[in-house]
Parts: structure tokens; sequence; C-alpha cells
């Protein structure tokens, strides 16, 4: 009788458990929307030209939390099942929420740089506040930080030089923040078009006959501009307008001291 009652005792627990189960798997999303329409409701509010109205923001952040907990949810087998397009536009959105949640965080304040450690021994970039341990690039299981997106995952994985027109670091001189998602489905041509626009902006670069004085982006990402461009020159001439082109091809080339202020909208 004892053994009968163990045995009956064991299927109930493993009924139960079964149940547990499906029900945990019933309450999990599904699919994750490779829309990323969430993230683009937040960014069509809160994009202003080249600012972020953060103080809105910070008073109703329900939707951007909504969003990281999809993007947290994402599992590595889930990940891997995507394509690379996907992946990508993935981690940008990853990278630009999740600044604009650390600013959030700590706001009000005057740049993000306020947040590096004292007299600048550690960088806000390199804090592990993002809770995707899962997929950290280096397999560690630990919470990842803004420079494990940006250089272990964009750099790393994907190679190419216009990431650097869309990951935005919540800064003036930053390329605009897009009010919009990014997503597989369109993410060349809005990756072309961010680069063309940063080229473009007059408070970033500027050309004229005798000097072009470009963003510091291209000095600290030199490398990779190299890579897919053979030289700076050419990857600005390269998304540049026709005049701007043949001025940064000849013209001598300087790079702009680099504003850290939050690029915030005035309050």
């Amino acid at each position: 009788m004892k053994n009968l009652a163990r045995s009956l005792t064991l299927v109930v627990v493993a009924c139960t458990s079964e149940i547990g189960q499906e029900q945990e798997r019933a309450t999990a999303p599904s699919t994750f929307d490779q829309t990323h329409a969430v993230w683009t409701e937040v960014l069509a509010a809160h994009v202003s030209g080249g600012a972020f109205d953060y103080a809105t923001l910070k008073k109703e952040p329900a939707r951007l939390d909504a969003y990281l907990a999809t993007l947290h949810a994402v599992t590595p087998d889930a990940l891997a099942s995507w394509t690379k397009s996907q992946r990508y536009a993935f981690w940008i959105n990853a990278y630009n929420a999740h600044t604009i949640r650390k600013v959030l965080d700590n706001y009000p304040l005057k740049s993000i740089r306020d947040l590096d450690g004292l007299f600048g021994l550690s960088s806000v970039f390199d804090d592990a506040f993002i809770a995707m341990p899962a997929l950290h690039p280096k397999g560690k299981n630990e919470k990842l930080s803004l420079n494990d997106i940006e250089h272990g995952i964009l750099r790393a994985d994907f190679q190419d030089a216009r990431v650097h027109a869309a990951v935005n670091c919540a800064s003036i001189s930053c390329p605009n923040l897009r009010a919009e998602a990014f997503v597989a489905a369109k993410l060349d041509a809005q990756l072309d078009e961010q680069m063309r626009l940063f080229i473009a902006d007059p408070t970033k670069n500027r050309f004229n006959e005798k000097k072009s004085r470009v963003s510091e982006i291209f000095k600290w990402f030199k490398d990779d501009f190299e890579r897919d461009a053979k030289s700076v020159r050419e990857y600005v001439a390269r998304y540049a307008s026709n005049a701007n082109a043949q001025l940064v091809r000849d013209a001598k080339l300087e790079y702009l001291s680099y504003d850290w202020k939050l690029n915030d909208v005035a309050q």
C-alpha cells in the first residue's frame, strides 16, 4: 500500500508539474514583434528634431518598460533562429532603448557622462545594468553594458560602420535618434538614411573649400570606416551630398570636439 501511495503521489506531482509548464508556456509571449511597434510609439511621441523629451517620458515610462521586457524575454535559441537583419535591428534598438532608460533612471542630469565613476575612472557605458544575461556576448551569464552591445555585439558581429549613425549615446553630438524603430524589413534603407542625415547635419559635420570638419566619431572608429571604404574621406564622401563629397575629398580634414551635453528638449 505504501508503494502504491508513493506511486500515486509521484503521478500527481508529475501531472502538476506538466500543468504548470503548460500554463507558463501559455502565458509566455509566443513570438517577438519584429516590427518593434511599441518602441516606435515611444520614439514617435518623444523624439523632437535632434532632441528627446526625457521629462515627459519619465512621468509615464510604462510603454518603454513594456518594450524592454520583451527584449529581456528573448532567449538565445529564439535569437539564433532570426535572420541577420532581425538580429541587427534588435541590438540597435536594444542599445538605444536602454540608453534612454539609463538617463530616465537618473534624470534630470546635464550629461550622460555625469554618470561616469568618480574622476572618470569608470564609464557609464561600461556599467552592466542591462538584464539580458543569457545573451551576453562572452557567455558570462551577467548583465550587459552598453559597451557590450556596441562593441561586443554590433561592431563585432555585423561589421557595418553605418551602425555609428544608428546608435545614440544621449548626447548633442550623437547622430540624431531616429523617430522610429529599426526593423529588418527596411534596415538597409534606414541605415543609409541615418548616415546621410548625420553627415548632412551642419551641427555635427561642416564642409567648406578650405576645411572639412567632421564628427569625432569618424576618428574614434576610424578602423571601421576604413574597412568599409578604404578611408574616412571616402566613407564620408559616399554618404555626403555631391557638393560636400567633392569638398571632403579636396579640403583639409579635421575633427570637431564632441559635445556630451544631454540631447534633451528645451524645458
